[in-house]
């Protein structure tokens, strides 16, 4: 039999708010930066880079030609004699106001280039795309944002580049981590659920194993969780009742490999088929629990089924809020050899999965006492009031990408003003955008700052 949690009374949620368009994001350019240095090759070398026996790992990374220290030029190459548009789709970056900042530049033989000035430390995933033919690509033809960036995304990961990632729907991606990017030497190689690119320097599409500089990883990363339907190797698949709904919700347990005899902190991870499936979460917890970074952990991965579900569950102060409190979270109390202390409870999520993080401490802190939400979608609710209302201890820990203006502006007010009433409160700012690029790894540096000292 399990107890019933009292939640917050439902008159004091605030009134939902509509989207807020993002601004163009600054795009410092290059123009012309790789083609001085193609100008400067032999006829020999020409050859070797186009037949991709070019040692250097792509996208070139140099020191900032104007001087700043805290700059990178970073050079991104393709090579089709076919193509008459080249984009490249990082994450945040493509608006209808930078088209033409995100566009390559033709070289002789075929080559595009693009260089753009970015921070040392910018994490982001990309990709490539290509347009034949006679009349306008796609993106430059669109006259709305969604319908620019899709056009721009419509590719694939850039196949001379080793580390590879993955979105929301397990599309394969290309990541880049620049030089002052924290290094991540427990993080694994994401599974995408398929792997599509195109041809860049000659080369066929090839994806491997996570490298040196861009991923931050070893060399021999740990492999994949092998993924069959809904059963991914290593993790216990189960399906707990929704009693509101009547539903079965599916969710993923990772069970730490050595416990220590004692009670673990519990971690409620919204969107777990991407984390079980292909963000490959399960060998990085092994890694960094192996590595001392965390703390053996129980961590529930919890599905959020479909985009209509997941808007309709996870975006407000009901749904998926109230199934971790009412039901999830006493069954696995019960079941497993976790902490009943709501400060080591942590339920975390990006997105609408972090602004439901931040709702499961307003409503139900005796229940959950901290979050650690990932570009949560503050521009949809002022949590501040349900949040200072509560009078239980509570920790809050908010990250968000400084290319995700509208929610990076209300995720640092919400923190000044949490921490001006005394509550535990920490915010970090990203150097990326909306992005599972940087939610991977500094959601494992987030857990490891919640649980230092255990």
């Amino acid at each position: 039999m399990t107890t019933r949690i009292p939640a917050a009374a439902e008159g004091s949620f605030p009134l939902p708010r509509d989207p807020v368009p993002q601004p163009a994001p600054a795009l410092s350019t290059l123009p012309g930066h790789f083609r001085a240095h193609w100008q400067t090759l032999s006829v020999p070398e020409r050859a070797q880079l186009l037949a991709g026996w070019d040692t250097r790992e792509l996208p070139l990374i140099e020191e900032d030609p104007q001087g700043d220290p805290a700059v990178r030029a970073v050079t991104f190459l393709y090579r089709n004699p076919l193509a008459t548009a080249v984009i490249l789709s990082a994450n945040a970056m493509v608006h209808p106001d930078t088209v033409s900042a995100c566009e390559f530049e033709a070289l002789p033989d075929g080559v595009w280039a693009l260089t753009w000035r970015m921070p040392a430390d910018w994490e982001s995933s990309y990709r490539i795309t290509v347009h034949t033919g006679a009349l306008p690509a796609p993106w430059q033809s669109a006259d709305d944002r969604r319908a620019v960036r899709l056009a721009a995304d419509a590719g694939g990961p850039d196949p001379r580049n080793p580390a590879l990632g993955t979105g929301m729907a397990g599309a394969p991606t290309s990541v880049l981590r620049l030089p002052d990017a924290p290094s991540a030497g427990w993080l694994a190689t994401p599974t995408p659920a398929a792997e599509s690119g195109a041809s860049i320097m000659g080369e066929p599409a090839r994806p491997r194993l996570s490298g040196r500089r861009n991923a931050g990883v070893p060399g021999v990363p740990t492999a994949p969780r092998q993924v069959l339907g809904n059963f991914v190797r290593g993790l216990e698949l189960r399906q707990v009742r929704d009693r509101q709904s009547g539903q079965l919700r599916t969710l993923w347990l990772y069970r730490p490999r050595v416990s220590g005899g004692r009670r673990t902190p519990l971690v409620l991870l919204h969107d777990g088929q991407v984390w079980a499936k292909y963000q490959n979460l399960p060998a990085t917890l092994d890694r960094a629990v192996a590595d001392g970074v965390l703390p053996p952990i129980h961590v529930a991965m919890i599905d959020s089924v479909d985009v209509p579900t997941r808007s309709r569950e996870l975006s407000g102060p009901k749904g998926g809020v109230d199934f971790v409190a009412r039901d999830l979270l006493p069954e696995l109390r019960q079941a497993l050899p976790v902490t009943q202390d709501p400060l080591q409870t942590v339920v975390s999520g990006a997105s609408y999965g972090g602004l439901a993080a931040l709702w499961q401490l307003a409503r139900y802190p005796q229940a959950a006492g901290t979050a650690l939400a990932q570009s949560p979608s503050l521009w949809r609710y002022d949590l501040a009031e349900p949040l200072l209302a509560v009078q239980e201890p509570l920790r809050v820990r908010i990250q968000a990408g400084r290319y995700e203006p509208s929610i990076h502006e209300p995720a640092g007010r919400l923190n000044t003003v949490l921490a001006g009433s005394g509550v535990d409160t920490a915010f970090r700012s990203i150097t990326g955008g909306h992005d599972w690029a940087w939610w991977h790894p500094w959601l494992i540096r987030g857990l490891s700052d919640l649980f230092s000292g255990q």
